[in-house]
């Protein structure tokens, strides 16, 4: 969608994204949504957008592949795990990514294309059995049809138009789509260019049936996204392990004591494990990928859980083995992980 100025309004978390990296500081999920509001970026009709940005953001935080961290109630920062030139670097490459994706769109034959916008369509929600590509030669102006299961709440029929251009798509298109439509059927029209005013204000204009548009931009970040022609790789981060460094140096006395732990002789726990820790700002979530200490946080791969742990917390020294704590599958209590470490467990 297109603000009066030209510029493409997105959704919650990206708009968040955008924010946050403007900003010096972790903001208010309400600065956000004012700032992005400010911004005319904001992809919402809502009445209260506030209360939606801190709902997204309060459940994206719980991926393991969340861009955002949280710093206290209500204030969100974003995941902050490379150095400034790996960032850089990393940035450099996806958008170098995205172009050669977009010009091999442009290369692809229109059958295989119309075929690639179905596997998008699988990835969306669409019912793979339910989805047909129209025959090339004679498809009346419908790409693909199929009925789109939103969340397994109901269940919506509806007919694809895909248009492999370089030029704007106009108004005109968007009502030939709309003419092509079944009754209760809803339209989607996906390009690999823009759309101008006059088509955006079409596919939106009241009394008529409504017709979702995805123009080249949101195409390249739904295929990136779903992963279809696209490899998002991971790579590890090395950090140092301040546990191996609390044994060689002497243990860091501002360090928080672990609490006591009962011990009983039980069967080993599987991995990769889950484990969470807790301090008086925020609860972080990991995963303990092996008893070796590799453990993964946001999405990263750290080689030890201290690694883990002082990116999670943001102290200058963390010993990961008494930080982290996971639950005994048998007792349930809560231990911390230093217990696998010395194998009484």
């Amino acid at each position: 969608m297109l603000n009066s100025k030209g510029a493409v309004k997105i959704n919650f978390l990206d708009c968040a994204y955008e924010i946050l990296k403007k900003s010096d500081t972790p903001l208010h999920y309400t600065e956000i949504t004012n700032r992005a509001l400010a911004a005319n970026i904001l992809d919402t009709k809502g009445q209260t957008p506030e209360a939606t940005m801190g709902s997204r953001l309060y459940t994206d935080t719980k991926q393991p592949n969340s861009r955002f961290r949280r710093v206290k109630r209500g204030v969100f920062g974003l995941v902050e795990t490379q150095s400034p030139g790996i960032a850089q670097r990393i940035t450099t490459l996806n958008e170098q990514t995205r172009s050669d994706l977009r010009q091999r769109l442009f290369k692809m034959p229109p059958d295989r294309f119309e075929v690639l916008i179905s596997q998008l369509l699988t990835a969306l929600g669409f019912e793979e059995e339910t989805i047909e590509v129209t025959s090339y030669s004679n498809d009346g102006g419908i790409d693909v049809r199929g009925i789109l299961n939103a969340a397994g709440i109901t269940k919506i029929n509806a007919a694809v138009q895909a248009k492999r251009w370089k030029r704007n798509i106009q108004a005109p298109a968007i009502q030939a789509l709309r003419g092509s439509l079944t009754v209760h059927e809803q339209g989607i029209f996906i390009t690999t260019s823009k759309f101008s005013k006059g088509a955006i204000a079409e596919a939106e204009a009241p009394g008529k049936t409504p017709v979702s548009l995805i123009d080249g931009d949101k195409l390249v970040t739904l295929l990136i996204r779903h992963e279809i022609g696209v490899v998002n790789e991971r790579h590890t981060l090395h950090t140092l392990d301040e546990a191996w460094w609390d044994d060689v140096a002497g243990a860091d006395e501002s360090l928080p004591e672990p609490m006591p732990q009962t011990i009983v002789e039980t069967s080993p726990v599987t991995y990769p494990l889950p484990i969470w820790a807790k301090t008086k700002k925020a609860h972080f979530q990991a995963e303990l990928l092996d008893i070796n200490g590799r453990t993964c946080y946001n999405g990263v791969e750290y080689q030890s859980p201290s690694g883990a742990g002082q990116v999670a917390s943001g102290w200058k020294s963390c010993n990961g083995w008494t930080f982290w704590y996971y639950q005994h599958p048998e007792t349930k209590e809560h231990r911390t992980i230093n217990i696998l470490r010395q194998g009484l467990d």
